[in-house]
């Protein structure tokens, strides 16, 4: 005899769990693959020492992949966090760090992410432009304005409490680190647990019924922008604490890599599916390929190639278990 709810079930609900379990689960087994590989390859790499030089490269675009989740799951995504990340560092070189302080700067820096934030948010949700350009558009403005401010050629060093985010340890491990983790913690917190994650995941799923509910849309997009800008000036601070000096043309490659970050981690772009947890195990992969291509030899022409890589094959896998 069947059981009732047996009979209630659909036949694909199966097959749907599976998928969405391999989805969640695929960057973990990639991950042990590559460690390893790094294992035959280069077994100093997983040395104790190694751990926690690797996490700390890895910090800045773990903010910036969190920032990013959040708007792919509602069906967005930002392009001008690379702009972010570039003018956060200039400041942070800039005479205005010398007046304020480490405390004054990083605190302007932050009310700088969420302030583009802001303005990408209403561009998008408000002004109706698509994201691309919405955000293209301001990562060029921003570039051109940080050309404009040093001149093409910044100077300045970090102020040492900058640097202490990147360089400092506790029980081992950066404080970059902690920063990373801590916020990703939180954000994942608030997208399973709090009315604003259901509200995005509910935006994602169909912008048409979130309206239909009663969910203030654009509030919601609004307020995801402002937090991947709140998380690109955050992994802003963390770079320029790392390099040490006011640089031009720093973090442009976080802009695509924190993308492939979430969509590896198994973040859907056609929204309303994904969590922060993949994306912190997209940021793992993506470094420890690099470092372990670095080790190889196979130089950055390699890491990129084998990066591209990964993400076409997460994006085919997940395309055929969404047609599955």
């Amino acid at each position: 005899m069947i059981h009732p709810i047996e009979a209630e079930r659909k036949p694909g609900m199966g097959l749907a769990a599976n998928a969405d379990l391999l989805r969640r689960t695929a960057v973990w087994i990639a991950l042990l693959a590559t460690l390893v590989a790094m294992l035959v390859v280069r077994p100093a790499l997983l040395a104790p020492e190694q751990w926690p030089i690797l996490l700390r490269q890895a910090a800045p675009l773990g903010l910036l992949a969190v920032g990013q989740t959040v708007l792919l799951i509602g069906r967005g995504f930002d392009l001008s966090v690379g702009g972010v990340v570039g003018f956060v560092n200039v400041l942070a070189a800039s005479s205005i760090a010398q007046t304020y302080g480490a405390g004054g700067v990083i605190l302007l820096c932050l009310l700088f992410g969420l302030a583009i934030g802001l303005l990408n948010g209403v561009m998008v949700a408000q002004g109706r432009i698509s994201p691309l350009v919405a955000t293209l558009g301001t990562g060029f403005i921003l570039t051109g304005a940080m050309l404009i401010y040093t001149g093409g050629a910044p100077t300045g060093n970090i102020p040492e409490g900058i640097r202490a985010l990147s360089r400092s340890r506790f029980l081992g491990l950066p404080y970059a680190v902690y920063i990373w983790l801590l916020v990703s913690l939180v954000v994942g917190i608030a997208l399973q647990r709090t009315w604003f994650g259901r509200y995005v995941y509910a935006v994602g799923s169909s912008p048409e019924a979130a309206v239909y509910s009663g969910i203030r849309v654009s509030a919601i997009q609004i307020g995801s922008y402002m937090l991947s800008g709140f998380c690109a000036a955050l992994g802003g601070l963390l770079l320029a604490g790392f390099v040490g000096i006011g640089t031009l043309g720093v973090g442009q490659d976080l802009v695509l890599n924190s993308l492939a970050a979430a969509v590896i981690g198994g973040t859907l772009l056609r929204g309303g599916v994904g969590g922060v947890s993949g994306t912190v195990g997209g940021v793992i992969l993506l470094t420890a390929l690099s470092a372990l291509l670095t080790g190889a030899g196979a130089g950055a022409a390699g890491s990129l190639a084998t990066q591209g890589l990964v993400l076409l094959g997460a994006a085919i896998l997940f395309r055929e278990m969404k047609r599955g």
